[in-house]
């Protein structure tokens, strides 16, 4: 059995907030009816989507006036890789892929700031 993926924000304060990933879709945003709620001025309302697609994660821009980053890139839609800094507006959060019993993460591992956009 696996343990599944979280998203941890880490709030201005230096508080983290750990997000669980379970499910299939996360809408995250400002918005208190947000699956991921990111309670900061410049996050948008409705700023992205966080989609498991078979064993990935991606995170998808859901055209927010502040962007969406990963590891520092403006993207529209990206695959997420352990330990990836995904920045709604300026709310810092970090990726965490779901271990294996082995403790591995499955899918690609990535260097933060080091992978390339897809193409």
């Amino acid at each position: 059995m696996s343990a599944p993926a979280r998203l941890v924000w880490h709030r201005v304060s230096g508080e983290p907030v750990t997000f669980v990933l379970e499910g299939e879709c996360y809408v995250v945003g400002r918005d208190s009816a947000c699956d991921v709620v990111v309670d900061e001025p410049l996050v948008s309302r409705l700023h992205a989507r966080l989609e498991r697609r078979g064993t990935r994660w991606f995170v998808v821009d859901q055209g927010s006036t502040n962007f969406t980053r990963v590891n520092g890139v403006v993207v529209s839609e990206w695959p997420l890789a352990p330990g990836d800094e995904v920045r709604f507006a300026r709310a810092r959060c970090v990726f965490h892929a779901a271990e294996t019993q082995s403790g591995e993460a499955p899918g690609e591992p990535g260097t933060p700031g080091q992978r390339k956009a897809p193409e």
